[in-house]
């Protein structure tokens, strides 16, 4: 197959190896932030399949016990759809295709399995653009496939826009927190600060799931300076995610520049 037009090769991203594994780090950031489950284990559990199997592999998910829901409810899924942006992220069809797959083998509903893809995409997008470049770029991809309530929640809005903790918060079905609206809580967080701190109080508030979203979000966008300051010896897994992130990155290396 030939290189399609106008395509760089993953190793044009800059520091790729070091933006995965800030992505990693800031998930656990958040996680630790929110004193409960924030959506690491998904996005850990999902990367270290996709860098055993290369991508989207039905079998080693199974294996790994990811046809189970989320602890964090469904808006946890759509962390689990960030490692395919991060291993594939100048392929938009295979990116959008493994995200897709893997959340709904999790019986993630429509809804929701939109939301991850976008969460892909926006993932891919931020290792090259600003959030807001990378969100536009995110509604033209889905423009014909998402539904109008999720692309009016791929914008950046003030903190005082979103709704508190203890509100209404536009629950999807089961009671589980919108992952359109968690999506759009992460993201302003991370539009709204320059550092993690800054970026992971910005995203609290609302589903423990939004801040360990923002703190990936944040890592894969800002890269090892973003995530400078964590107290790395404290934070549970971390040993485990740099390894993680080490195999994604040679595996995403790995893909030849002609397969995208």
């Amino acid at each position: 197959m030939a290189r399609k037009d106008n395509v760089e090769p993953v190793s044009d991203i800059e520091d790729l190896p070091g933006r995965i594994e800030a992505c990693f780090i800031g998930a656990l950031a958040g996680e630790a932030a929110a004193g409960t489950a924030a959506g690491a284990a998904d996005l850990l559990g999902v990367a270290e399949s996709a860098a055993a199997s290369g991508g989207f592999d039905e079998a080693d998910l199974r294996h790994r016990g990811l046809e189970r829901p989320s602890r964090g409810g469904s808006a946890g899924l759509v962390l689990r759809a960030l490692p395919f942006g991060l291993l594939s992220p100048l392929d938009r069809p295979r990116l959008r295709r493994d995200a897709y797959r893997c959340v709904s083998l999790a019986g993630a509903d429509e809804g929701t399995a939109v939301a991850s893809v976008a969460a892909a995409i926006l993932i891919a997008d931020l290792l090259r653009f600003d959030v807001h470049t990378s969100l536009l770029r995110v509604r033209q991809s889905l423009l014909e496939d998402a539904p109008m309530a999720l692309l009016q929640r791929l914008a950046v809005v003030d903190r005082d826009a979103l709704p508190d903790d203890g509100a209404d918060y536009e629950a999807a079905p089961g009671g589980d927190a919108d992952a359109g609206l968690t999506l759009q809580r992460a993201v302003s967080a991370v539009a709204a600060a320059e550092t993690l701190g800054g970026v992971l109080e910005a995203a609290s508030g609302g589903p423990s799931v939004a801040v360990g979203l923002a703190g990936a979000l944040a890592g894969a966008k800002g890269g090892a300076a973003m995530v400078a300051a964590a107290d790395r010896e404290h934070l549970p897994h971390a040993e485990r995610a740099v390894a993680i992130a080490r195999r994604l990155a040679e595996r995403a290396a790995s893909i030849p520049a002609s397969a995208f």
